[in-house]
């Protein structure tokens, strides 16, 4: 039962040789990060956290990439960070609506690697994911969720074995990236 820790759950959670996948939608939570608080994730304090003392088997981001590439500094500093970068091109309509959903290619990937792991974390509020829950939990592996509970489904929630709001620490989530929006500051002279 969701919300409820059982000894399984509690035993892997305490056990240090768990194998880790987490797996990151990039969209979903600068969005949530940004409309919540207005800042930007700091991803690889999620991973480290998600991680703890277990065994990290991949950690992958799905992402989008525009045709101006604004978006490869970002990109490149996850990869530095050891995170894995999945993206693909953003979908523009001749109607202008722009297109980007990762949810089936994430899902695919989870139940790819489902053999190798123990814990599957979502970085994600999505509720689309709830089924993808059911799968994972019920081939007996835990599926914990990471988000903004700002922005979470309550669906999702309710499927998850653990449950981490990035909300209740914006301070290790969150970049605060104030300092570089202040004008530079001229050097004293003496």
């Amino acid at each position: 039962m969701p919300g409820f820790i059982t000894f399984k759950t509690l035993f892997m959670i305490l056990t240090p040789n768990r194998r880790i996948g987490v797996f990151i939608d990039v969209q979903n939570m600068y969005y949530s990060a940004r409309n919540v608080f207005n800042r930007k994730v700091n991803f690889p304090k999620i991973v480290e956290e998600a991680t703890g003392d277990g065994q990290l088997v991949r950690a992958l981001a799905y992402s989008v990439t525009t045709k101006a590439g604004e978006e490869s500094p970002f990109l490149e500093a996850l990869e530095k960070q050891g995170i894995e970068v999945i993206a693909k091109d953003l979908v523009e309509f001749q109607s202008g609506q722009k297109k980007a959903n990762w949810d089936v290619g994430m899902a695919i990937d989870v139940v790819r690697m489902l053999d190798m792991l123990d814990v599957v974390v979502l970085v994600s509020g999505d509720g689309d994911f709830v089924p993808l829950a059911d799968y994972v939990r019920g081939h007996g592996r835990l599926f914990h969720v990471m988000s903004f509970r700002e922005s979470t489904s309550s669906e999702l929630l309710g499927v998850a074995d653990i449950y981490t709001s990035l909300s209740d620490a914006p301070e290790t989530f969150l970049i605060d990236d104030t300092e570089k929006k202040r004008a530079p500051r001229k050097p004293i002279l003496k």
